[in-house]
């Protein structure tokens, strides 16, 4: 399980990719040989995982690895558990309970570099490999020289491929089938809405541009995975003619991204450029208005001027008015002037009297209030 490992250390591994499935190839001699015992009855004690499980027979526990197929990791420490690992532990578990009767046919090499014991494992005639990889849980692998029940098990995974059942559901959201369907899915919503978008909205545009950037980079790291070696069963699962298909649609799906991005930046750029002509003529015009005002300003006060000149040239000039003649001034009354009474006063031309002027007298000034012959 996990990554393909070779059975001789130290050598170096061939991989390829073969109908859907991965061949392992060596150079050197293995762990271990063929021998004359191919087949033996055991007693299921614990299953591992989706592809290994203990046995007991001959009075000992065997580890046992079932061979030519390859399910996703659930229990290496250094890696995360992959898409549907529990699922195919489980689905093992649900064939081989603890304490059913099992036979192990073995092929040309016995035990793997981790001393595995590696065989075709049935349940009565049902190979129990096959059934793996029909579930959609597990892949066909060719671990060279053993081959024995290889094409079983690629013919059981041709059937899962074709039923859309476990690793290739495009309901079950960890399959690449489902990412591929989820950001189809994605790509064409993003096209629908940006339909409905005013091009005037530059809010929205940009918010669409950044929606659009985010599916492309989306797209670009599922693409990866079509490129890249085998880091999760998922990716295995899809080798064959199904890649081809699936990155040519992923690649589409970026290519529509990647326009309505295009198209959004275009649309706030163009709504940017329409601002920025608003700006200038608002501008303009406000400064014309100033201008205006202050010219209609200065006409007004230049024709006041000149009607008041008019007025003033047109207005008929008039003598000198004479200056006023000063007041007579009285004359002073001689200073030892005397009163008999107001009325010799007044015959006088002297009354009223008051008092330090001459002729004034307090017989003249009954009230007593400085002023006489009141």
């Amino acid at each position: 399980m996990g990554n393909v490992r070779s059975f001789v250390a130290g050598h170096k591994v061939i991989a390829s990719v073969v109908a859907g499935a991965v061949v392992v190839g060596g150079v050197g001699v293995g762990v271990a040989v063929a021998t004359a015992d191919t087949t033996t009855t055991a007693v299921v004690t614990k299953v591992v995982d989706g592809d290994t499980i203990d046995v007991d027979y001959d009075g000992a526990t065997h580890r046992v690895r079932l061979l030519n197929v390859d399910t996703p990791e659930s229990v290496d420490p250094s890696k995360p558990v992959e898409c549907l690992a529990r699922e195919a532990t489980d689905f093992l578990g649900g064939l081989l309970m603890n304490g059913t009767e099992v036979r192990l046919e073995f092929d040309e090499e016995r035990l793997d570099q981790y001393d595995r014991e590696l065989a075709g494992v049935f349940v009565e005639e049902t190979l129990v490999n096959a059934e793996i990889a029909r579930a959609g849980l597990g892949i066909a692998v060719l671990y060279e020289p053993n081959d024995r029940f290889y094409e079983d098990v690629r013919q059981a995974q041709e059937e899962a491929q074709r039923g859309a059942v476990g690793l290739y559901d495009p309901d079950v959201s960890c399959t690449l089938s489902a990412q591929l369907k989820a950001y189809e899915e994605s790509v064409a919503e993003l096209e629908e809405d940006a339909a409905a978008i005013a091009t005037d909205d530059v809010d929205a545009l940009r918010r669409h541009d950044a929606s659009a950037a985010a599916l492309v980079a989306s797209g670009l790291a599922l693409s990866k995975l079509f490129d890249s070696d085998r880091t999760a069963l998922p990716l295995a699962a899809f080798r064959g003619t199904d890649v081809d298909r699936m990155r040519a649609a992923v690649t589409d799906g970026q290519d529509k991204a990647q326009t309505v991005a295009d198209n959004a930046k275009a649309a706030v750029q163009e709504q940017e450029r329409l601002a920025e002509e608003r700006r200038v003529a608002e501008e303009a015009a406000r400064k014309a208005a100033e201008e205006a005002e202050r010219m209609a300003a200065e006409e007004a006060a230049r024709k006041a001027a000149e009607d008041a000149a008019r007025a003033a040239a047109a207005a008929p000039s008039r003598p000198s008015s004479p200056a006023p003649a000063p007041a007579p001034q009285p004359k002073p009354a001689p200073a030892n002037v005397y009163y008999k009474n107001c009325a010799a006063a007044r015959a006088a031309g002297a009354a009223p009297v008051y008092r330090g002027e001459p002729g004034y007298a307090p017989h003249l000034d009954r009230d007593g209030d400085g002023v006489g012959c009141e």
